[in-house]
C-alpha cells in the first residue's frame, strides 16, 4: 500500500469554511481497489459536531495544491472531525502515490 499526507491550509464544507488549528489530509492506494482511498482528520477551532452526513468538501493545501470530492463525517467529537472520502478525489495524481 502506497500513500502520501498533506497538510490542509483551508478546507470549505458545502462552501462555509471551517476555522482549522491544523487538518492533514491522506491518500491511499490500497491492493485490490481500483479507487484510491482518502480521509482528512480536522482539528477545528469551533468545538460544535458536524453531523454524520455526505458533504462536498474543497481542500487546499499549505503549498498550494488544490482538491475537491464528497466525504462522509465519520467521527465528530470536541472539533475533532474524520471525513472518509466517499468517491474520488479531484486534483490527486498518479505521480502523488
Amino acid at each position: 500500500m502506497r500513500h502520501v499526507r498533506f497538510d490542509v491550509a483551508t478546507l470549505v464544507m458545502e462552501g462555509i469554511p471551517v476555522l482549522l488549528k491544523a487538518a492533514y489530509l491522506l491518500v491511499a492506494e490500497q491492493d485490490g481497489l481500483e479507487e484510491l482511498q482518502w480521509e482528512v482528520l480536522v482539528y477545528s477551532l469551533d468545538a460544535k459536531q458536524i453531523p454524520q452526513n455526505a458533504y462536498a468538501v474543497d481542500i487546499t493545501t499549505l503549498d498550494g495544491r488544490d482538491f475537491a470530492g464528497r466525504a462522509v463525517v465519520v467521527r465528530s467529537i470536541d472539533g475533532a472531525h474524520v471525513l472518509r472520502g466517499d468517491g474520488p478525489l479531484a486534483g490527486i495524481t498518479d505521480a502523488d502515490l
